[in-house]
């Protein structure tokens, strides 16, 4: 852990966090990893890449406002940087047709799902309220990786389950189509954003999108699992990610090949 560094990484214990670190340390860049509750810092603290974030929100309201809003607002207007980037997510295009950075997102009070989305707006506005166009907003789609063992989202859970339970649960129809993209692209991304973005809001995403029981076969070889499909008539499709803007300014292209990268999270099994 080094006092002063380039980048400064808050929520560095979790998924996306240990990635950065692991992506600076191969490039020896150095970072800053604050201490847990530490907020105000007298030096500057560079450029900050802030993924604290809680999964169930509904579980943990309390824990999810903190981490969406009050400390996110006092990092900002305490410290000194270079930079500051909010990782946010595509969620928020939740039941959205369209998907560019400009259009406008809607969400529904009565409906508890919403409850992420309203957070994460926020938080957004927040950020992009501020008079310095050094904050920026990137919102990605769900990413793939090392250190994907103990997390809760649907990949890693179908995973985990196909090797401790020999068997994993589509509770939606087997058609329903995810975003994913490797972690590696989307910190690669991140921090040519951070360099030199010309915008304070960018989409993080791949061209493509997997359907459920694409994944689960894949799944499904390796682990010799048995797959259960429950409540098929629910199909639920995430949207196609418009990422124009990361493409026209920065070339972007994904390396995705969910297929080989879920065969070597399952190979390295010792860590579910």
């Amino acid at each position: 852990m080094r006092r002063n560094g380039k980048y400064t990484i808050f929520g560095h214990t979790g998924f996306l966090g240990k990635n950065i670190i692991n992506f600076l340390d191969k490039n020896k860049i150095k970072y800053f990893l604050p201490k847990k509750k530490k907020i105000k810092f007298s030096h500057n603290l560079g450029h900050i890449i802030y993924c604290i974030g809680i999964y169930n929100v509904l579980d943990e309201p309390i824990r999810s406002i903190d981490a969406s809003l009050k400390i996110l607002s006092k990092i900002i207007l305490s410290n000194k940087f270079t930079s500051f980037t909010l990782i946010s997510s595509t969620r928020l295009y939740l039941n959205s047709k369209k998907t560019n950075e400009n259009d406008k997102i809607c969400i529904n009070p009565n409906n508890k799902d919403y409850f992420f989305n309203s957070l994460r707006l926020t938080a957004e506005n927040f950020c992009l309220s501020q008079n310095n166009k050094r904050i920026r907003v990137v919102r990605i789609s769900n990413l793939y990786g090392n250190f994907f063992g103990k997390q809760k989202y649907f990949l890693p859970n179908l995973i985990r389950n196909s090797i401790k339970k020999k068997s994993i649960n589509l509770t939606i129809n087997k058609n329903s189509k995810k975003n994913y993209l490797n972690v590696v692209d989307a910190i690669e991304i991140i921090l040519k954003i951070i360099k030199k973005g010309k915008y304070r809001l960018y989409n993080i995403a791949s061209n493509k999108r997997y359907s459920l029981d694409f994944i689960s076969q894949i799944i499904q070889k390796h682990t010799k699992c048995k797959i259960k499909y429950i409540n098929q008539k629910t199909i639920y499709n995430e949207p196609l990610i418009d990422i124009n803007r990361i493409k026209k300014e920065f070339n972007f292209k994904s390396n995705d090949n969910l297929k080989e990268s879920i065969t070597k999270i399952i190979v390295l099994k010792k860590k579910f």
